[in-house]
């Protein structure tokens, strides 16, 4: 059975939604662990960045 261009067209709007879904997973997963304290571990993932610890500070 051919697909009608409806169908392709709710075919790729469907991709792109679960692309779009999976993007926004991933950058929650990473402000989440930022915001959690868990920078250390984030920042040796990503080359060149730094961490700037201010919880000692008055």
């Amino acid at each position: 059975m051919a697909q009608t261009n409806r169908s392709r067209v709710n075919d790729a709007c469907n991709l792109s939604v679960i692309a779009l879904v999976v993007v926004l997973a991933a950058l929650l997963y990473i402000f989440g662990a930022a915001m959690s304290g868990d920078t250390l571990q984030l920042t040796k993932s990503i080359r060149g960045a730094e961490i700037f610890d201010t919880r000692d500070l008055p």
